[in-house]
């Protein structure tokens, strides 16, 4: 069974679903099924999904393999090893049909050093949409994390409209410091699994990951890492 110590929830559904397509197209998809005495390893042919009816069909040999009806599958997907659990599913000959998934546990992507602020410090990265002007509205994020490939922000509730709607950002400025040439971010997840030490008392908030394309001065950098 695939170790999770370094993976993440995904509700996010264009993720989820970003990873799905990109599973149709891998030879190291699996299904498994936990018995009492053992667990049986099932290899997927391969994997199709209808938008339609919004569902996802795995192909398996059912000669060699048999489904138990009774207990829940668990898919580990090839691309960026992804991992869910299948509790409503149906079976028709050699595939299951399933809904989307809700969850997805799949692996954390930034390769390069992170670092985690503690809980005493405040530190913010301003946001602006990649469609606005440079004088367009921006908006002060709290930062949980930061690598040079990517950064975790703690986002108010009251803000996933803006991220839902800007999927590509600039970011403009770290903490104090106004870059003079913005650099560029995707949203690539959000949701609310938080770590409690950033969690503010009455105050919804969401986890949100975004992706950087560009490097940061590294003197600013430097100092907003302090």
């Amino acid at each position: 069974m695939t170790i999770l110590e370094n993976y993440r929830s995904s509700t996010e559904y264009r993720e989820i679903l970003r990873i799905l397509q990109k599973a149709t197209t891998n030879q190291e998809n699996i299904l498994w099924q936990s018995h009492a005495l053992e667990k049986t390893v099932i290899p997927v042919q391969y994997i199709e999904i209808d938008f339609i009816a919004r569902e996802v069909l795995i192909n398996f040999n059912s000669e060699h393999h048999r489904i138990d009806a009774e207990l829940p599958i668990y898919v580990k997907l090839g691309y960026r090893i992804g991992v869910f659990k299948i509790s409503q599913f149906r079976q028709n000959q050699n595939s299951l049909h399933f809904s989307f998934p809700e969850l997805i546990k799949t692996q954390e992507l930034r390769d390069q050093p992170r670092h985690t602020f503690k809980i005493a410090q405040d530190k913010f990265v301003t946001l602006r949409s990649s469609s606005a002007k440079e004088n367009g509205s921006e908006l002060k994020v709290r930062v949980m994390d930061v690598s040079e490939s990517g950064i975790g922000l703690i986002v108010s509730e009251q803000n996933r409209n803006f991220l839902k709607n800007n999927r590509i950002l600039w970011v403009t400025g770290l903490e104090d410091s106004n870059l003079e040439k913005p650099v560029l971010a995707e949203v690539v997840y959000m949701n609310s699994e938080i770590d409690a030490k950033f969690v503010v008392k009455k105050q919804k908030s969401l986890k949100v990951g975004l992706k950087v394309s560009g490097n940061f001065p590294d003197t600013i950098y430097r100092r907003f890492l302090q």
